[in-house]
């Protein structure tokens, strides 16, 4: 598929300059549970699971580098449809990153997790939860701090383009 470009900045000439971070991120993709308002739905996963998540004594274990959570409220879905692509029927997403995968599957099939989150997911999620599983490579903005990564193109790398 390689067609003859010639690329305006080096960093991103050939796969092997690639930017991947050293960590790998594990996507959740959620739908509320029918029943719930959006509102209770944003709240219970802000709050209650946020905090069971983090309190799990195998989440501690695993060394969890970061936990992000994607809220996507009807508001930004619908200002989202105005931008002329399909928008994912998804409630939010849950984003872990990890070192290995493996660590992430330790916590996830423990007892610990079972306790903690088993019964807590059941009463705002529906059961159909999807993921996508993968590594970053920065292409522009900073690397996350703390992470051991590198930053991608910088703004002041685009002035040279004026």
């Amino acid at each position: 598929m390689e067609e003859p470009h010639s690329v305006t900045f080096g960093r991103l000439a050939s796969p092997a300059s690639a930017n991947r971070q050293p960590y790998l991120k594990i996507t959740f993709f959620l739908i509320k549970k029918s029943g719930l308002s959006d509102q209770e739905f944003h709240s219970h996963w802000e709050t209650v699971h946020a905090d069971l998540t983090v309190a799990a004594k195998g989440f501690r274990e695993i060394q969890a580098l970061r936990y992000v959570q994607f809220h996507q409220t009807p508001e930004i879905r619908a200002a989202a449809e105005g931008l002329g692509y399909p928008v994912l029927p998804y409630d939010g997403c849950t984003e872990i990153y990890v070192k290995r995968l493996e660590d992430w599957k330790t916590f996830s099939s423990s007892p610990a997790f079972s306790r903690a989150l088993g019964g807590d997911a059941a009463k705002f999620l529906e059961s159909n939860v999807f993921i996508m599983a993968g590594y970053e490579n920065i292409i522009f903005g900073k690397a996350i701090d703390g992470l051991g990564g590198t930053d991608g193109l910088l703004p002041e790398d685009l002035k040279a383009l004026a």
